[in-house]
């Protein structure tokens, strides 16, 4: 992918970065930049940021009243926030993906920058599939529409582990978004058939799902799960023990 200008995100991220931070200087508040650079993205007016919504806060009321909320880590939270407001009417869940990312690591002493180096590694949104598994039984709401934002990002990293410099084991200490590549916009349960990689045989088990998409095992086993509960894949056999999938015929 490559990043197109995209000027709303970019006043988005500058008034993001812009914004006070104690410390070392790259934020260490309780809410981070990357959650705080999207919000001003899709919603640029402050005063509806943070709004409280029956005994749950979104993070905020977009203009034509849906719900904004933001998930830029464990999805478990969401499954006492969604019913609460999806029963007020249509919610915007926005889970960015990290497309493309370099990885800058900081003394945990002075925060000083050390090294910035960018990652081999690339991600998509099937990489979510263990988190969007947690909430799969709200996948299929009609109100509620699923945003995947790809972003050029770089991830700071304190020196804080053990092993090779201190980097195993290490902090995680703020990602900071330098770019919106493009939005996947998931508003119906078969549109996420386009996270299945468009490799996999006619006939797949839950490893090839794993090496086609290159996502865990874990992640597999996730991934198989929810796009059952989707309707897209079906059972088609077994294959020695493994069990086989296949699309769905409407899928295909």
């Amino acid at each position: 992918m490559e990043a197109k200008h995209n000027p709303l995100f970019e006043q988005a991220r500058q008034r993001g970065l812009t914004q006070p931070t104690p410390e070392l200087g790259i934020g260490t508040l309780g809410e981070k930049r990357l959650h705080a650079i999207l919000k001003l993205f899709y919603q640029p007016d402050a005063s509806l940021h943070e709004r409280k919504i029956g005994r749950m806060t979104a993070d905020a009321i977009l203009n034509d009243g849906s719900i904004l909320e933001i998930q830029t880590g464990s999805f478990s939270s969401l499954r006492k926030k969604l019913p609460v407001f999806l029963a007020c009417g249509p919610v915007h869940l926005v889970a960015p993906v990290i497309a493309e990312k370099w990885v800058c690591w900081v003394s945990p002493e002075t925060g000083e920058i050390l090294s910035r180096r960018r990652s081999p590694k690339r991600y998509a949104p099937i990489d979510l599939a263990r988190e969007l598994n947690t909430i799969r039984e709200f996948l299929s709401h009609p109100d509620l529409t699923v945003h995947f934002p790809f972003l050029t990002a770089e991830e700071y990293r304190l020196l804080d582990g053990w092993g090779n410099g201190g980097k195993r084991g290490s902090s995680r200490y703020e990602r900071i978004p330098l770019a919106l590549l493009e939005e996947w916009v998931m508003e119906t349960p078969a549109a996420y058939v386009c996270l299945l990689p468009s490799n996999l045989p006619e006939r797949f088990t839950t490893k090839e799902l794993q090496h086609s998409a290159r996502i865990s095992s874990r992640c597999a086993y996730a991934a198989a799960a929810l796009f059952r509960s989707l309707d897209i894949i079906e059972e088609a056999g077994t294959q020695g023990r493994a069990r086989l999938y296949q699309l769905k015929k409407q899928n295909n």
